[in-house]
């Protein structure tokens, strides 16, 4: 019927009759046993207030399994009163198993459920989206766009006018959809311990609570993924009679953990949601992810990653950074990164499926032999004059370290990758490799204390340098594991692994080690009370053999020892001459933290001698060095002294003063010598 309507040419065509205002609600049933999240869903209020004025878009990005569905379901539920015409959902599938929904597929769903008839839908996606932002001009509408990939698949589905919000799930970080269209990224984590504890126990019950440890276990080994722990709490409600134990022992073992926790059910298969993400890469961001599992240290560094994968390091930077964007590796602060322990597994068992047999032995080996060489040059650092470990060949792209402060701080952030690479290097075979890099940080764990590592550290690269057949790798651990024994108290220990440094240096040759051990064997003995002579002949030994090797740093070491025992005898005119001759010598190679703790050994001989105006002098140059170079420890000592020289001169409130502020450091890390200190303390206060 032709009449007055919507006009097309000369032709009239009458409208239909107004069809039924249609109120969506599309939102899928909501997890049950949801748990906090609580800034997160603040953030998701905040916006959604916000969005009375000005179109509101978030993006819950967060890695495979981490809950970013769950939370925008969840939120969006409590939050349906604010969006009195109803509210859309629609998954593009970006990560799903399936084929892709694009754009205008979805558009074509969301304008059906929004009432509009199939024959008015364009069939071009720009007449799709126009359409759909005039049906939702003047509403209060809430749009959930679940598991995207790419900005492409959003943006024709974002409202133009005001009094719409728009939440989107996505594994990547989506930055153009920040950057063009001022989307607010909300980043997803893993739950915290005692939130993974919770999830169990709104799932499983109270049986959670009568194993509170197997709960935290069972927790780790689920990475703390909210769909891990589903699954998880899945079995244990499918076996009511088992304890949780008997599920953190299945899942114990690392190689057959993802088996453990996979379902039949490819939307709730780690595995599977894991797998899909991957496919996404391209090969080469695929190749270098897979690698990044073989990292043996909880986080590294692009410098590390570069050696691990073989990728030069400013592209080993931009794929770090491209796969942060997808989710698959985390960024816990600048120039870290990691991978969580599910998704460090899966990238295994991909090398493992797609590599040659002896890839993960090559990717170990190398990022062992970048370790070593730049904890090599992190040592040389702070110790000029320390003497190489013959070279495997240096990697390139080392990293640079412009002072000791640098060097150190190198260390400490890298000091638990130290042993977990070289445990990796030993079991893989690489055992040439991993007996060198304990024969390279001689002290760096000794000068912030880490002696327990440091002896661990030893103790595998004699396993090494044993299975290696190498002389030279064994004569430096068994020095090195000695000074560790020695500083954790255990002499016998100490004196074992003396000898044998120098029954294996006997084929080495190295005059480092023949030196060192035999003046550590001097200063064992006059610890232990041996004053027959003994202990001044093995440090003299060793003064010998430096002096014949041109070792000046060894040489000094040994005067030290000697104005030790010099001061406890009361020979002090041959205790000054010999800590004086060890001043020069470490001034002669540029060793100035060694030049300050040869000055806190004659700050004790000229106390002791009587002429301790002198001694405050030298110990209060030492406590400058250390405290410019941030040693702590060395520093307590030295304050130790410059009290003992203050006491003596008469100033007790001066020898209060520098006493206390040891006896707090001292204190706070559990050292006996603070029992010395408050001892001298008593000391004072009775004899004033």
């Amino acid at each position: 019927m032709v009449q007055a309507g919507v006009v097309h040419g000369d032709v009239h065509i009458v409208s239909g009759p107004a069809r039924p205002i249609s109120l969506p609600r599309q939102l899928p049933l909501a997890v049950t046993g949801f748990v906090d999240r609580t800034a997160h869903l603040q953030q998701l209020d905040t916006l959604a207030r916000e969005s009375a004025t000005g179109v509101s878009v978030a993006v819950l990005a967060g890695p495979p399994g981490v809950g970013k569905t769950a939370l925008a379901v969840h939120w969006a539920h409590g939050a349906r009163h604010l969006f009195p015409d109803g509210d859309l959902y629609t998954s593009v599938h970006g990560h799903a198993p399936g084929p892709r929904a694009e754009a205008s597929q979805a558009l074509d769903a969301i304008l059906r459920a929004l009432g509009v008839p199939p024959e008015r839908i364009p069939l071009d996606l720009d007449g799709r989206s126009a359409l759909y932002r005039s049906e939702v001009d003047g509403k209060r509408l809430l749009v959930v766009i679940d598991d995207v990939l790419n900005p492409a698949q959003v943006r024709p589905l974002l409202p133009a006018s005001p009094g719409c919000m728009v939440v989107v799930t996505s594994r990547s970080t989506l930055p153009g959809l920040i950057a063009r269209e001022g989307a607010r990224r909300l980043a997803l984590d893993v739950l915290p311990v005692v939130d993974s504890v919770a999830l169990l126990r709104n799932t499983v019950g109270t049986r959670v609570d009568s194993e509170p440890r197997a709960a935290h276990e069972l927790a780790e080994h689920c990475a703390r993924l909210p769909l891990a722990l589903r699954v998880a709490a899945e079995r244990l409600l499918d076996r009511p009679d088992a304890a949780l134990s008997d599920l953190v022992n299945e899942l114990a073992a690392e190689e057959s953990r993802l088996d453990a926790l996979a379902e039949e059910d490819e939307l709730t298969d780690l595995r599977a949601v894991m797998t899909a993400s991957y496919q996404a890469l391209d090969d080469d961001t695929a190749r270098f992810f897979r690698r990044l599992g073989l990292h043996p240290g909880p986080e590294f560094s692009p410098g590390a990653a570069a050696a691990l994968t073989g990728t030069p390091r400013a592209e080993a930077r931009r794929l770090l950074e491209r796969l942060v964007r997808a989710n698959l590796v985390e960024r816990p602060r600048a120039d870290r990164y990691r991978l969580h322990d599910l998704m460090r597994l899966y990238a295994v068992e991909r090398v493992r499926a797609e590599e040659e047999p002896g890839a993960a032995g090559e990717a170990v080996g190398r990022v062992a032999r970048w370790y070593t060489h730049a904890a090599a040059r992190a040592q040389l650092v702070e110790h000029p004059n320390f003497p190489a470990v013959p070279g495997d060949g240096q990697p390139e792209e080392l990293p640079g370290f412009g002072s000791v402060g640098e060097a150190l701080a190198w260390f400490e952030t890298e000091r638990t990758n130290l042993l977990a690479v070289v445990r990796a290097a030993l079991d893989h075979g690489r055992h040439d490799t991993a007996w060198r890099l304990p024969a390279s940080v001689y002290g760096l764990f000794e000068l912030h204390r880490h002696w327990h590592e440091w002896r661990d550290l030893h103790a595998v690269g004699l396993q090494a340098a044993g299975s290696a057949g190498s002389s030279f790798g064994l004569a430096r651990n068994h020095l090195g594991m000695g000074d560790a024994q020695w500083l954790l108290g255990d002499l016998d220990a100490a004196v074992r692994h003396y000898g044998s440094a120098l029954e294996a240096n006997r084929e080495a040759g190295d005059p480092w080690v023949e030196g060192f051990a035999l003046r550590q064997l001097g200063v064992v003995a006059w610890q232990r009370g041996e004053r027959d002579g003994t202990a001044a002949e093995h440090v003299e030994r060793a003064i010998a053999v430096f002096r014949e090797a041109g070792e000046r740093r060894g040489e000094a070491m040994g005067l030290l020892s000697l104005a030790d025992f010099g001061t406890d005898l009361g020979r002090f005119d041959e205790a000054l001459s010999h800590g004086r001759a060890a001043i020069e010598a470490f001034e002669a190679i540029g060793a100035d933290w060694s030049v300050a703790w040869a000055r806190c050994t004659l700050g004790r001989s000229l106390t002791g001698s009587g002429r301790a105006a002198e001694a405050v002098a030298e110990y209060q140059a030492a406590v400058r060095v250390f405290e410019e170079r941030d040693d702590r420890d060395s520093r307590a000592v030295a304050l130790l002294g410059l009290g003992d020289a203050r006491a003596e001169l008469g100033d007790a409130a001066a020898a209060r003063e520098v006493w206390n502020a040891a006896l707090e450091y001292l204190r706070d890390h559990g050292d006996p010598r603070a029992r010395e200190v408050e001892e001298r303390l008593d000391r004072l206060t009775s004899d004033g």
